[in-house]
């Protein structure tokens, strides 16, 4: 007959209460309060838990790391993907990838398949739904966040500075004499969406420059035909933007197009800014202007990190931000 393993999932289930909370007493950590302190030990006694640190609760045997993506369309993933992948294999190790975590129905789904696979260690590169379950997460298992980070917990990174970076490119729109830029954006549940927006309403307001709401699109996704009917509809209104801050060079692609299909020149009626240098930008005519961020040192770095949590679990968390450079090609005014 085989025993069944009592979990750290199964005494916050029966305590009513999460997983961190558990390992907070476990760890003899002092904010807990006395009455939940006493009922997760009397929990713990009644099922005959055997507690384990917060480093032990993943599998210290396997050799699998778990990516989190946003989806396997956006061409910036890619290159990413492959410095992630460069090196876990250079320690022994394979990533498994998962797409956005927004496409499970919720935490419960997500802790099931952590608790039936063997898994080392987590990269997240993508929006986590609220502190609180990346709360509970880094209590399960190494974690590292990668281009994305939550701004209200604690969890190692490595990341560029989305607001500096936008700055920069609405700044040089505004250098070339550039008076009525739109911005071109994803959802505002990724934290890079809304830093980005963050810089280019900063850069504008510096300026003096008029922030017109119509010229801003939020789309749900990093898709071309999305982003090419909304700029279509957007550049074909009596009052629409001279130039366009795009937040992904897929939204550039599209809006250099769009531009075209109307009659417009580019960069003389239309200047584009993008953002990424994923191949595309130099595919596009003209080629794309656009700001270059690392992505594979990006997906390097943040398994280095993750791997470092593996082998030392007291490791105190790191923040690392690697710089971008403004590439400047065809598609804005010299």
């Amino acid at each position: 007959m085989v025993e069944n393993k009592i979990t750290i999932e199964d005494v916050a289930k029966k305590a009513n209460v999460s997983i961190a909370t558990v390992s907070r007493v476990i760890n003899n950590k002092n904010n807990v309060k006395a009455e939940t302190k006493q009922r997760v030990v009397a929990v713990m006694e009644e099922l005959n838990f055997s507690p384990k640190t917060p480093a032990t609760l993943s599998d210290v045997n396997s050799n699998i790391i778990l990516m989190c993506v946003p989806d396997f369309d956006n061409p910036f993933n890619g290159p990413v993907i492959e410095g992630i992948q460069k090196s876990a294999r250079s320690e022994g190790y394979h990533v498994l990838l998962m797409q956005d975590l927004s496409h499970y129905a919720g935490r419960i789904n997500y802790e099931e398949i952590l608790k039936n696979n063997s898994i080392a260690g987590i990269i997240i590169f993508c929006s986590v739904p609220n502190s609180k379950f990346l709360e509970d997460l880094t209590f399960r298992c190494p974690v590292v966040m990668c281009s994305e980070h939550a701004e209200n917990y604690n969890v190692s990174y490595v990341n560029i500075d989305d607001v500096k970076a936008s700055t920069q490119a609405v700044n040089y729109l505004i250098s070339t004499g550039c008076k009525k830029i739109g911005l071109i954006n994803c959802n505002m549940n990724f934290k890079y969406a809304r830093h980005r927006e963050k810089g280019y309403r900063q850069a504008l307001t510096a300026a003096g420059l008029p922030i017109n709401p119509s010229w801003i699109l939020h789309l749900s996704s990093v898709t071309y035909s999305v982003a090419y009917s909304n700029i279509l509809h957007l550049l074909s209104q009596p009052d629409h933007p001279d130039a366009f801050f795009a937040c992904s060079d897929v939204y550039a692609f599209a809006a250099i197009n769009a531009a075209k299909k109307l009659g417009f020149r580019v960069p003389e009626d239309i200047s584009v800014v993008g953002f990424d240098n994923v191949y595309l930008s130099t595919m596009s005519d003209p080629p794309i202007t656009t700001i270059e961020q690392p992505s594979y040192q990006l997906g390097l770095q943040a398994c280095e990190l993750l791997l470092e949590k593996i082998k030392f679990p007291q490791v105190p968390n790191k923040h690392i931000i690697l710089e971008t450079e403004l590439i400047v090609r065809g598609s804005t005014k010299l």
